[in-house]
């Protein structure tokens, strides 16, 4: 079968030019009263203001006004680091075997196993029903860190990119915008061959993975590249693939940090080097704002430095669920990192519960309260960001997570009379989303001017 990717076939345009207008919403990263938007006949915004307009356009036909009464409006949120197939362990594994410590690395087992399960339709299944779960919390588009690639033996398909196909197609069938992140794994670890629950995820070399890249662009699939981890891919194949990267104009997506073991085998192969120097001297951070490192735990003051002009992406739900550590959010924001979110393991996927924790978690860290926040910006809108336009530079799509002329009208609405909502002052609502809320609330999500729920 032939299968289209988002943007070709479920993000057709809509069939005419309309106008949108509600109560509250973030119009261009500003939190307004009565937002009113026009919307054309290929899903873009053209006009973005407060209030309706004075008087008509004698210059054009009148067009269809869709008030969505008191709800507020928001830009679709930007889910910048998932593993779909990892939602099927969802409650599997929370009891530990007699004499297990249960840890990150007792929990990998689980998940190997359960990767070891799926074929072609069984992934496909997983997904389609996690990225259908993303629509209904707010999630308009997801960057998919892909590393479920070939049969359980390592053998590849008859189509290379068959379980990559099956990702395009759980996203093609949801309305959901994708960036497929294909993720290269070569190995266990320093001079460690993949291990037999591994072997899927590894493709026979570097060649044979860039080919299937070029495959997927050459369609028209939005693309990133992903080394899994210091851990999983060497050196030399570090630099081969941040070359390829830089000729081809696509970002970059790898684990960092996430677990002090990391850091431990990191230095023992490369001369005291952290996992971030090692990215650094391969080439991966020479692009400002290319390169998102996915959680960056365990750093320090030099790993912070190289930092400063990517993304980091937290994964908050995932990284308490795992035992991980904190994000230092805080102090990569004051470098100049932009901070992304993920739903990374899928347990829980909302992203206003990322944005939340992203906060919290610094409070218990530090001792302090609104640990986010800047003079010159309200921490709601912070936290927004992180969900939103921080996610969407991340993966590559400047153009996503926001409500101004020139963007795709991809947002959504929460229920201003959802019980969580409904008592709250209209000058308190959107720090009671992003402070003390959850995609509970959330009813419409559009994407390219199409309401898909």
């Amino acid at each position: 079968m032939s299968l289209e990717t988002t943007k070709q076939r479920q993000l057709a345009a809509p069939a005419a030019a309309r106008a949108f207008t509600a109560a509250h919403g973030v119009l261009d990263g500003a939190w307004v009263d009565a937002p009113y938007l026009e919307v054309d006949a290929a899903g873009t915004i053209v006009r973005a203001q407060t209030g309706l307009p004075s008087a008509p356009d004698r210059d054009r036909a009148p067009i269809p006004v869709h008030d969505l009464g008191r709800a507020v409006l928001l830009p679709g949120l930007i889910n910048a680091h998932s593993h779909a197939f990892q939602r099927s362990i969802r409650g599997a594994t929370h009891r530990a075997a007699a004499g297990d410590p249960s840890t990150f690395w007792s929990w990998r087992q689980a998940m190997y196993s359960a990767a070891q399960r799926l074929g072609p339709d069984g992934l496909y299944a997983v997904t389609r029903a996690c990225f259908s779960e993303m629509l209904r919390a707010g999630i308009t588009c997801v960057g998919e860190f892909h590393y479920l690639h070939h049969r359980p033996d390592g053998g590849l398909y008859d189509d290379p990119n068959e379980l990559s196909n099956q990702i395009i197609r759980a996203a093609d069938d949801v309305g959901l915008r994708l960036v497929l992140l294909e993720v290269f794994y070569q190995r266990a670890g320093d001079r460690r061959p993949p291990l037999p629950e591994q072997r899927r995820f590894c493709d026979p070399s570097l060649d044979v993975y860039l080919a299937r890249v070029d495959a997927l662009r050459a369609r028209g699939v939005d693309v990133g590249v992903a080394p899994h981890s210091v851990r999983a891919v060497a050196r030399p194949q570090l630099e081969q693939l941040a070359d390829y990267a830089a000729r081809a104009g696509l970002v970059m997506h790898a684990h960092v940090s996430e677990q002090p073991l990391e850091n431990h085998e990191c230095a023992a192969e490369h001369g005291g080097l952290t996992p971030t120097q090692v990215f650094a001297a391969s080439g991966c951070l020479d692009r400002p704002r290319s390169f998102s490192a996915v959680h960056a735990i365990h750093v320090d003051a030099a790993d912070l430095a190289l930092l400063a002009a990517q993304h980091v992406c937290a994964c908050p739900t995932t990284e308490a669920d795992l035992g991980d550590g904190i994000v230092p959010a805080a102090d990569h924001l004051t470098r100049g990192a932009r901070i992304a979110l993920g739903s990374d393991s899928n347990a829980i996927i909302d992203l206003f519960q990322e944005a939340r924790l992203l906060e919290m978690n610094e409070r218990l860290r530090s001792g302090r309260r609104l640990c986010l926040s800047a003079a010159e910006r309200p921490l709601s809108l912070t936290l927004l960001d992180a969900a939103t336009v921080a996610g969407a530079s991340a993966l590559g799509r400047a153009d996503l997570g926001k409500l101004a002329v020139g963007a795709p009208f991809d947002a959504i609405t929460l229920d201003r009379d959802h019980p969580t909502l409904a008592d709250v002052a209209s000058e308190h609502l959107l720090d009671a989303i992003m402070l003390a809320g959850s995609a509970a609330p959330v009813d419409r999500v559009y994407v390219a001017g199409h309401r898909r729920r």
